[in-house]
């Protein structure tokens, strides 16, 4: 009998576990990222806003999108009876190549340190950055193995003990020290090698599970097959990174201020993007969650059931990240004002506008696991290819003339030109979008009106398309109609309510 550490989890389980504790990890963040807005200078902010930035580009960056394959092979060399070897061999090149890394960034961290803050006298941050970096590549190639198995609660969980250690060791080390943006990077570090340790503990148990004797895999038949997709992965990945970074790249090295003042900018650009890049990371978590279940609804010639629901995952997730948004609106003013005492009003000015383009940008990233179950992932990298040169060309153009509001909206037109390439890349490889689809991808404009304005016209515009059948389909409806039901009944059951059999 298969145990269930091998089984994996249901979608449903999945999705279940996944809100809840991505919940409250998200709440953990929000307290984290709001005591470092306090506990830092705008510029010191600025500094760590810029190493996290090198961290999410550089992770997947250097060992050529190998974790990011696993989500589409790992199931596939399980079937086939030779997931042990896939396993070794990929982990092994990994390792090698985050070594290799390390290495390079302490031998040269001036050069570095010119390219990423733009003051050679910030080297010594590039030596924390290795460490941080080797730490940051361990923990997604054991995040990536686990999700690929569908263990979403073991993710989720080193997700929260991740996110726990990051927030206790940063407040503590800033608390007791005088390191600023040095402790934030290298508290970072350290929450991620706990979580990975723990994650590894979990592998090797499913490593002692595996069979002894598999099917031959050779070198060449692997790297053959798992190298295109991986390079087009590492495309995707290091374009959609660049994506999100370059705009505050660009306000670091083009608004014609002095470092210290675009490092301010950069720090108040950070304020303002803490709930929002929130947003993307859950909606990252969604993504990757979904892809394994999406993949073997693909394998199995169900691909009805995949059009299905990535519509669903799509529309749903526009609409409760807008009242979500509409939400954070509403409660922005106290904390920037209470809680931040007015250090970052020019970030709360702009906050609208990056919910709006990090609403998008969490849409495109669901509605792209499209491409990857149908092994295109080259082609989606057209659409954040556009997106990324439309993004540089825009704030090239407004950074210097407009500052922090102009790279806002430089932001938010590339990620709506990223949104739509998608879309339509999507359509002409098979993918069938419904009507519903038009509507959701624009309801994130009405946060531009204010908190209670979108707040209402988002409640009345999803009353009428529910009612004329543009958010859900009538099947769709059949379906929320029934869960809706059943967890009510479940939860009178749980309470001992349940009505009586009739006689």
């Amino acid at each position: 009998m298969m145990s269930s550490l091998h089984r994996g989890d249901s979608l449903r389980t999945s999705m279940i576990v996944l809100i809840v504790l991505a919940g409250a990890q998200r709440m953990v963040g929000l307290v984290r990222n709001v005591v470092f807005c306090d506990m830092l200078e705008s510029e010191q902010l600025g500094r760590w806003s810029l190493s996290f930035n090198f961290l999410l580009l550089a992770a997947p960056l250097v060992v050529f999108g190998i974790p990011g394959s696993f989500g589409r092979y790992v199931e596939k060399y399980r079937q086939q009876g030779q997931l042990r070897a896939f396993m070794r061999r990929t982990v092994t090149v990994s390792g090698a190549l985050t070594l290799i890394t390390a290495i390079a960034l302490i031998a040269f961290p001036q050069p570095i340190a010119w390219l990423l803050f733009g003051d050679p006298q910030q080297w010594h941050l590039v030596w924390w950055l290795a460490g941080t970096l080797s730490a940051v590549l361990m923990f997604n190639v054991v995040v990536e193995l686990l999700t690929a198995m569908r263990l979403i609660r073991i993710v989720s969980l080193l997700q929260m003990v991740s996110s726990f250690g990051f927030a206790i060791i940063g407040v503590a080390m800033l608390y007791f020290t005088a390191m600023g943006e040095q402790a934030v990077i290298i508290s970072y570090g350290v929450g991620s090698l706990i979580a990975a340790i723990v994650g590894a503990l979990v592998l090797a148990r499913f490593w002692r599970g595996l069979p002894k004797h598999e099917r031959q895999l050779g070198q060449r038949d692997l790297w053959a097959q798992l190298m295109p997709f991986a390079t087009w992965m590492w495309i995707s990945n290091f374009i959609g990174n660049m994506f999100e970074a370059a705009d505050q790249f660009m306000l670091k090295h083009f608004s014609n201020v002095d470092p210290v003042t675009a490092d301010s900018m950069v720090g108040q650009y950070y304020s303002s993007r803490v709930v929002p890049l929130l947003l993307v990371s859950l909606a990252f978590m969604l993504g990757g969650s979904l892809l394994p279940h999406l993949i073997k609804d693909w394998e199995a010639g169900r691909r009805e059931l995949v059009h299905q629901r990535l519509n669903q995952a799509v529309k749903l997730l526009s609409v409760t990240f807008t009242f979500g948004a509409a939400m954070v609106l509403l409660a922005a003013p106290l904390v920037f004002t209470w809680a931040l005492r007015g250090k970052y009003d020019a970030g709360l000015a702009v906050l609208p506008g990056t919910l709006v383009y990090c609403l998008w940008y969490s849409m495109g990233a669901i509605a792209n696991k499209y491409l990857l179950c149908a092994e295109n992932t080259r082609i989606g990298s057209v659409a954040f290819g556009a997106g990324l040169v439309s993004n540089v060309a825009l704030n090239f153009l407004l950074a210097p003339i407009l500052g922090l509001v102009g790279v806002v909206i430089a932001t938010a037109v590339a990620n709506a030109i990223m949104l739509l390439l998608i879309y339509y890349l999507g359509w002409i490889n098979g993918m069938r979008w419904d009507r519903g689809l038009i509507f959701t991808s624009l309801l994130p404009l009405a946060l531009c009106l204010g908190g209670w304005q979108a707040l209402a016209v988002a409640i009345l515009a999803c009353f009428v398309a529910y009612r004329e059948g543009w958010l859900l389909d009538n099947s769709e409806q059949t379906q929320l109609t029934d869960g809706i039901q059943s967890m009510i009944q479940r939860g009178r059951t749980a309470l001992g309510m349940s009505l009586p059999a009739s006689t």
